[in-house]
């Protein structure tokens, strides 16, 4: 697998992956090497309902900065954009640049919306549907940690969270999230329920949301007035708390949802 043995103590041994490829091109170029190299068929980064393969898949040549060493150093290589945006349909560094605007327009707007982002009564923060991990970026200042979860439909941007240092996951919306109940103080959704509309049924994404939401804790769902207005008739079914607002820049085809849960109790217990 061209892994080069890094240290080694007691039973404690560290690997580490070669940072070129001239060890997948002398090695893996046997035809009796094992594990083989992948053919051009296998999706390297493909990972959703995608079967183990015994192969090796060799870094793309064209990318210069993918070890370790090539990349800037934290906080730095938040801000930069990675090697891997022309791997992106559309993307660039232009565009990195720009949703990185935006999300630090976002959250400068929501920190005015919702109650105690921006301190440590906000902890555990979920972007539902990031594209290049800009949220998780904008709050880098604040003692606040962000998961982000990429469409599994979607354009692959997840290596560009992880270029950028942040933690991140594939993930499709119309199947349940795989976590501890009441996990998270706060959950993000922009364009997800326009996106996945066609998929499955917003119902069953926000029972979603309220199983892995802790009460008393937000939501905050940008969408078109379309979808808000149906989300909003859902969540109060879910004895949600929600308030529409307007946008950072008062746009009128998008809108923005804050919801809290309520903590309740079923007459039955009491």
């Amino acid at each position: 697998m061209c892994f080069e043995l890094f240290d080694k103590k007691d039973d404690i041994v560290v690997w580490r992956k070669a940072s070129d490829n001239e060890c997948y091109d002398n090695k893996l170029a046997s035809p009796d090497a094992y594990p083989p190299k992948c053919d051009d068929s296998v999706e390297p980064d493909a990972a959703w309902y995608t079967p183990l393969r015994a192969c090796v898949t060799v870094p793309n040549p064209k990318l210069k900065k993918l070890s370790l060493k090539s990349l800037a150093k934290w906080p730095a290589r938040l801000t930069v954009a990675p090697d891997r945006m022309t791997e992106v349909p559309g993307g660039s560094a232009g565009t990195f640049k720009h949703h990185d605007g935006r999300c630090k327009d976002w959250a400068k707007h929501y920190k005015k919306l919702v109650p105690g982002l921006g301190s440590d009564k906000i902890r555990n923060v979920m972007d539902m549907n990031t594209l290049y991990g800009g949220f998780a970026a904008a709050f880098v200042d604040d003692p606040i940690w962000v998961m982000n979860a990429v469409s599994s439909y979607g354009p692959n941007t997840l290596p560009i969270v992880y270029d950028r240092g942040l933690i991140g996951a594939y993930y499709d919306w119309c199947e349940p999230f795989s976590t501890y109940p009441r996990t998270y103080d706060l959950l993000h959704v922009e364009g997800l329920f326009t996106v996945e509309s066609q998929r499955c049924e917003m119902k069953y994404v926000l029972l979603e949301m309220n199983c892995i939401l802790r009460p008393e804790r937000y939501a905050i769902i940008r969408e078109t007035s379309y979808f808000l207005d149906a989300i909003n008739t859902i969540a109060k079914g879910m004895r949600w708390n929600c308030r529409k607002e307007e946008t950072e820049h008062g746009t009128q085809n998008e809108k923005i949802l804050i919801c809290q849960k309520k903590l309740w109790f079923s007459k039955s217990l009491r």
